[in-house]
């Protein structure tokens, strides 16, 4: 997919101001996975590839407790924009992808980018 095809997906998600539900970086910040819900859909975002991860939290905001002992309702992360682009460094193409979600900023250099809706389980 083209920069301007994902982002077009990205934006088709009602995503501002939604609870980020979980964030997660594997394989030695190989694997990035951003998950949020979407009404009845979890919208979960795919990284592979990644050659940088940049993760900003802002240092005065309180947690108040570890973020693994919260409830969904708990978590603080909130998206405000998610930005999609490419860079070229030492002839090499990336996809970009910039997340605000106050109190965190997330920058992810990959080589590829998936992005899938999957329907919420009944519980």
């Amino acid at each position: 997919m083209t920069v301007k095809e994902i982002q077009s997906l990205v934006d088709s998600y009602n995503y501002w101001d939604t609870r980020v539900t979980k964030l997660n970086c594997d394989y030695f910040a190989d694997e990035i996975e951003l998950v949020y819900n979407d009404e009845d859909l979890n919208i979960i975002y795919k990284f592979s590839g990644c050659y940088k991860s940049f993760f900003d939290h802002v240092k005065i905001y309180d947690k108040i407790c570890p973020v693994s002992n919260m409830k969904t309702g708990q978590i603080p992360y909130f998206l405000q924009n998610i930005t999609i682009g490419e860079k070229s460094e030492q002839g090499i193409d990336f996809y970009t992808c910039k997340i605000e979600m106050f109190p965190l900023e997330v920058e992810i250099w990959c080589k590829d980018i998936k992005i899938i809706s999957e329907k919420v389980e009944s519980k």
